[in-house]
């Protein structure tokens, strides 16, 4: 069997900067060293280009390949209500932007390209980004908004939430 680890990236400095290049948090930096015990027998880690899931994937494991397709969401010209809208139409785009759809669909081909690379009974860790994961997770998933002022939400499978 091949073994396939997703994890959001650690937590990110609070800083005003471009997205892809926001820094991992001293908090963050020390979060993800503690989860290096984890993923000891891996053998692989595939992370998004962005700083903060760089530095995740480097506090983890020395066997990185950096995968484009594994970056975030590109949200474009966001406004007030997108957040709400993204969930309830998956086709919904900001403009110069994606939708959920097109980013569940960039999302399963790099997968499915990592999963094709790899052998049976190998493990390997993916780290990217909350939308990009919970996008690919609608492949199989079913998302429910439960307090969309303060963008939570739940996700289930086969009727069993497997995450909130």
């Amino acid at each position: 069997m091949k073994t396939i680890y997703l994890m959001r990236h650690s937590i990110p400095k609070k800083i005003n900067l471009e997205t892809s290049v926001i820094p991992l948090s001293t908090d963050g930096l020390k979060l993800a060293e503690s989860k290096r015990a984890l993923f000891l027998n891996i053998d692989y880690c595939y992370t998004s280009p962005y700083t903060r899931a760089l530095e995740t994937a480097k506090q983890i494991s020395n066997k990185i390949e950096i995968m484009y397709d594994l970056q975030e969401r590109i949200i474009g010209e966001a406004h007030e209500d997108f957040w709400l809208k993204q969930y309830l139409d998956y086709d919904y785009v900001n403009k110069n932007g994606e939708s959920l759809n097109q980013v569940k669909k960039r999302m399963k081909i790099v997968i499915d390209k990592i999963l094709k690379s790899i052998n049976e009974g190998e493990q390997v860790l993916v780290v990217s980004h909350a939308t990009a994961i919970c996008a690919y997770l609608l492949n199989c998933c079913q998302i429910i908004i439960t307090n969309a002022s303060e963008k939570s939400r739940r996700i289930t499978f086969n009727n069993d939430v497997i995450l909130k």
